[in-house]
């Protein structure tokens, strides 16, 4: 092989290592303005919600049948990335679904590290607030346990109506402690994460639908059985009276 060669071949290797490095700056870069930007962990929360309400609110989060948080760095992103890409769907959505013992409820923790923003006033969809929610991520998945997660979501997360953490949520849409929730009430409840654009008093066939969905993840994930499934799935949703302030609704 001739100098010049060997000399092309070089600045190759040495161009495409500096090409490979860039990536891994930038996002080493975001994660450490995140930190300053986003400032301390949030500390977790210490009470646990009743069962049948934590098994909804993992199955909500699609935690799978994981007993725990996985941490978010470069080998369980190679193997999310490598699962989706062998994984059935129609959309990375429904992909990642099947991939969810990989990285589980890793957009339950996603949704909480926003949270955590928005109580600080970081608007989310900025530059800002992406680089803290980023930073606040990947430090929980380090860090949090599977209870920390479940008791936190349970206590902080937004339900829908001004409801925030379970004990509002159950007085708000059945009029009981979270405590005296049956399994179908609690997975109702948990299936009002993240997704509020159902209005149950105007829709309840739609709240009922996500409920199942809820239910039926819950089953696959071993919290329950097919007996309790059958059983839940056949009880009507009957909700408490809606809220003083709560908007007509439109044909």
């Amino acid at each position: 092989m001739r100098l010049e060669e060997r000399r092309l071949i070089r600045w190759g290797l040495v161009a495409g290592g500096i090409a490979g490095l860039i990536p891994i700056l930038y996002l080493s870069f975001l994660f450490v303005w995140g930190m300053q930007v986003a400032g301390p962990l949030p500390v977790p929360e210490t009470r646990r919600p009743p069962a049948f309400l934590g098994d909804a609110i993992w199955a909500r989060a699609e935690g799978g049948t994981a007993t725990e948080l996985r941490p978010v760095n470069p080998i369980n992103v190679a193997r999310l990335l490598t699962c989706m890409v062998q994984a059935e769907g129609a959309n990375d959505n429904e992909r990642i679904k099947h991939c969810r013992e990989v990285l589980p409820a890793l957009r339950g923790v996603e949704y909480l590290a926003n949270v955590h923003l928005k109580d600080q006033g970081i608007e989310r969809a900025s530059f800002r607030g992406g680089a803290g929610g980023f930073a606040t991520l990947l430090r929980m998945t380090r860090s949090w346990t599977r209870d920390d997660f479940l008791n936190t979501m349970a206590a902080r997360a937004d339900f829908g109506f001004g409801w925030r953490g379970i004990d509002a949520a159950a007085q708000g849409y059945f009029g009981r402690p979270a405590g005296e929730l049956t399994l179908p009430e609690a997975a109702m409840i948990a299936s009002r994460l993240a997704a509020l654009e159902v209005d149950p008093w105007c829709d309840l066939s739609g709240a009922a639908t996500r409920r199942d969905i809820t239910l039926r993840q819950m089953r696959d994930n071993g919290a329950i059985d097919e007996a309790s499934l059958q059983e839940a799935l056949g009880r009507p949703l009957t909700l408490a009276a809606p809220p003083a302030d709560h908007k007509p609704c439109v044909d």
